[in-house]
């Protein structure tokens, strides 16, 4: 019973200190892109990320989500281009 104990610790510690470790990283991506007149993102871009390519398209995935109040020029939605945005992780 002690030895099933001690092995069933043991693999709780060893996999579940490696999955901590792994899922503890952190970084960041900086992003350039338009909103469309409907409030919508479009062309996004990747302009820099640390650490290089890990979390790329987690940040491109979450800003083509976004919605933002379309701009309004002369009482018309107009479209913004080249806006920047840091997605921290």
């Amino acid at each position: 019973m002690k030895n099933l104990i001690l092995v069933l610790f043991t693999c709780i510690f060893v996999f579940g200190c490696g999955n901590t470790h792994s899922s503890a990283k952190s970084g960041y991506v900086q992003l350039q892109y338009d909103v469309d007149s409907k409030g919508k993102t479009e062309n996004i871009q990747v302009i820099k990320s640390q650490p290089e390519g890990i979390f790329d398209d987690a940040a491109v995935r979450a800003l083509s989500k976004w919605k933002y109040n379309p701009k309004i020029a002369d009482g018309k939605p107009v479209k913004q281009l080249g806006l920047k945005v840091q997605l921290d992780f």
